[in-house]
């Protein structure tokens, strides 16, 4: 549950940052910055992507990864729907290659300048390699300069087949950012790379490692806005990741960068742990649009082996460029521990277990009451994210989280709540939210696989009308109102998207069991006098009571 008064209120997200990069020879200069014929406002976000397009060949049929024109149409279709401004390629063959899905009336093209490696037998077929290169695909109207001695090419180790950093500068932000396109060794993706110097992968993405960092150190000295994009074939989100550890600290100290995908999952249907990342730093740290980064997902089919990523970076930087900050250790015992997913786990799956016994003995309709945030939705990426800006809660950048659809699953919920509905239950979502951002909510769930629709499950978040009834007889907090209301059968707003849906909620409904991480997400309760002792003797039977250590009323 989010309440707005639980936390300071303070400034939406961090300033934009900026630094005095020098730049070289310019390549394509564009006298003005236009997008398909209109003139592009320097306030608008630049959206970055990355995507490994696995085996990107020039004609039909070549490559690990052989297509059709059907295929190269698909390609097409989904790189438009990126709506990026530049996109840093892995594993393609040529400036050909590319033009086959970045058209070149709209894009310009940098591939790396590797020279061709031998190819290889594809795994699984009589199909030959072709050359995978790095690259980055600009849209014309973004400005930017490229100079070939600027290229990270140590980080191909001299090891034919390895991958060469790719560098441009991107001069349509104010100052300029410098973006560095990767492709790192594969094959290490234990969390320490150190450990398995006897594996040649681990021992060849160890001799990397101290490139890109010192790399990141040498931007970070000069205070240049930069990102790193691309295929870094490691979990860098993954706890204690030695590799992500030396690439956000100088000297131990925790440095100006982020890793602008934490929180996000791969679209791999069997791996989905990401692999790769956006990592911006330096004053471009904190220009990231913050809850802007996006996994890309196909529409039908695997194009690739990779989805693309994104995020949104200011064009204009100011020039302080903060560290980040310490994160509480609310947010990792939540995010990280063993203990938080055993009992949220555990918990639903009691109940569940208690339902499924006594649900056909209910009187029919019956509905289950729940709360959202840190109940069916975790937020914990949004306070990390707040954490390590250095700030509090605030309602617009609460806002910004909700619109951006990323929460995760609470472990257990959605097994928890799909069961309810699969046995002819309603799920009432009564949450803290506000009503406008209801949309939202429901977009969220759905995307991360909950069983619902109008007819089993309605969204109530919160107005103005809920939280003047607080005193009115039978409404002692602000969900109360909205309680009355799905009892009695005259939430009017749980058939407002779907007239359908009217039968099922314009009735008296039977309420089971209610659901929350917080007090006051139960009946007439309050936390100033709400009793433990009384409680635990509910606790698994009309109510379930999950635990959030991050906020709650008891916080202020």
């Amino acid at each position: 549950m989010r309440l707005n008064t639980i936390l300071p209120l303070l400034c939406l997200l961090a300033l934009p940052a900026c630094g005095n990069p020098s730049d070289t020879a310019a390549f394509k200069p564009a006298t003005k910055s236009v997008e398909n014929g209109a003139e592009k406002s320097l306030t608008k976000p630049l959206r970055l992507a990355s995507w490994n397009i696995e085996h990107l060949a020039e004609r039909d049929g070549e490559g690990c990864k052989p297509r059709t024109e059907a295929d190269y149409t698909q390609l097409r279709d989904y790189a438009a729907r990126l709506n990026a401004d530049v996109v840093a390629l892995q594993e393609v063959e040529s400036e050909a290659a590319l033009a086959r899905v970045f058209p070149k009336d709209k894009w310009q093209f940098v591939v790396s300048p590797r020279a061709a490696s031998q190819t290889y037998e594809c795994r699984g077929s009589t199909q030959f390699s072709t050359q995978q290169r790095v690259a980055f695909a600009i849209r014309k109207g973004v400005e930017f300069s490229y100079n070939p001695q600027e290229n990270l090419t140590a980080l191909g180790l001299n090891e034919d087949g390895l991958r060469l950093g790719l560098v441009i500068t991107l001069t349509h932000t104010q100052p300029a950012t410098k973006l560095l396109a990767i492709h790192a060794k594969s094959g290490c993706f234990i969390n320490d790379y150190q450990r398995e110097q006897d594996k040649r992968a681990c021992k060849l993405l160890g001799r990397q490692a101290p490139v890109l960092d010192a790399w990141v150190e040498a931007q970070l000295a000069t205070n240049t806005p930069f990102a790193i994009l691309g295929d870094f074939n490691h979990r860098l989100l993954a706890p204690n990741n030695r590799l992500w550890q030396e690439l956000s600290k100088v000297d131990g100290q925790p440095a100006a960068v982020v890793n602008a995908m934490s929180g996000l999952q791969s679209c791999h249907p069997k791996y989905k742990e990401l692999i790769d990342h956006i990592v911006f730093g330096g004053p471009a740290a904190t220009g990231f649009v913050r809850f802007s980064a996006r996994s890309h997902n196909y529409e039908h089919t695997m194009l690739a082996d990779h989805c693309a990523i994104s995020a949104e970076l200011q064009p204009v930087l100011s020039p302080a460029a903060a560290a980040t900050q310490p994160v509480s250790s609310a947010v990792k015992w939540t995010q990280h521990s063993v203990e938080y997913a055993l009992l949220t786990r555990a918990l639903f799956a009691k109940a569940q277990a208690n339902l499924m016994q006594t649900h056909t003995g209910f009187q029919k309709p019956w509905v289950v009451f729940m709360d959202v945030d840190e109940t069916l939705l975790d937020n914990s990426q949004y306070n990390r994210a707040r954490d390590e800006q250095g700030l509090g809660f605030s309602a617009a950048s609460w806002a910004s989280w909700v619109s951006a659809e990323q929460a995760g699953e609470v472990p257990g919920a959605k097994a928890f709540a799909n069961a309810v509905l699969a046995a002819g239950g309603q799920l009432a979502l009564i949450t803290n939210r506000e009503r406008t951002q209801d949309h939202h909510t429901w977009a969220n769930l759905k995307a991360l696989g909950f069983n619902i629709n109008r007819q089993n499950t309605c969204i109530l978040g919160r107005t103005a009308e809920d939280k003047h009834a607080i005193g009115k007889p039978g409404i002692a907090n602000d969900k109360d109102l909205r309680r009355q209301q799905l009892l009695a059968g005259n939430a009017h707003a749980c058939w407002a998207e779907d007239a359908s849906a009217k039968a099922h909620w314009a009735r008296p409904l039977q309420l089971v069991l209610e659901v929350g991480d917080n007090i006051q997400d139960f009946s007439q309760l309050r936390q100033a006098t709400a009793s433990a002792e009384a409680l635990a003797e509910r606790q698994g039977r009309d109510l379930l009571l999950l635990p959030n250590a991050m906020y709650g009323s008891w916080s202020h």
